[in-house]
């Protein structure tokens, strides 16, 4: 159902974008949230794997461990705008959803799968937030390396 909103001002902007922009900032604000919790669990497995001197965790295990925590994190976000689209009937089926989310969020972008044109935004705005979540992931990465260095053997 298209919403009664004029279309363009004066200055041509198509005043729909404006409700995709606050889907968006709802739907980055649950995947930030997401983020910050698995995030989290990384500190709490580096604690206990690796920072801990009689563990015989190896380097690579806690890297493995983390790269894995990660990956976790953009999964359940992903489904977190999958779900969104779905109950939301954008995407009719979650499998379809999931895929589009998939495509969007890696800003690959080429799914095959047609959003309804007042939805066509969408898949940008995931992207925008998905860089973000990359970005943070990297930091971390990076974070834990230093950290792995200055601990040393």
């Amino acid at each position: 159902m298209e919403a009664n909103l004029p279309t363009e001002s004066i200055f041509g902007f198509d005043w729909r974008y404006l409700e995709l922009f606050l889907i968006a900032i709802l739907l980055t604000s649950l995947t930030v949230i997401t983020h910050y919790t698995f995030v989290n669990w990384i500190g709490t497995y580096f604690n206990k794997f690796w920072a801990n001197k009689n563990s015989i965790r190896s380097r690579k295990l806690v890297m493995v461990g983390i790269v894995g925590i990660l990956m976790t994190a953009h999964f359940v976000e992903v489904w977190i705008w999958a779900l969104f689209s779905v109950l939301r009937g954008v995407i009719p089926s979650f499998m379809e959803a999931m895929y589009f989310s998939i495509a969007s969020y890696t800003t690959l972008g080429e799914s095959g799968i047609s959003l309804p044109r007042h939805w066509q935004g969408l898949g940008g705005f995931e992207a925008m937030n998905a860089i973000l979540m990359f970005g943070w992931s990297t930091a971390v990465l990076a974070a834990v390396v230093v950290k792995m260095h200055d601990l040393g053997d």
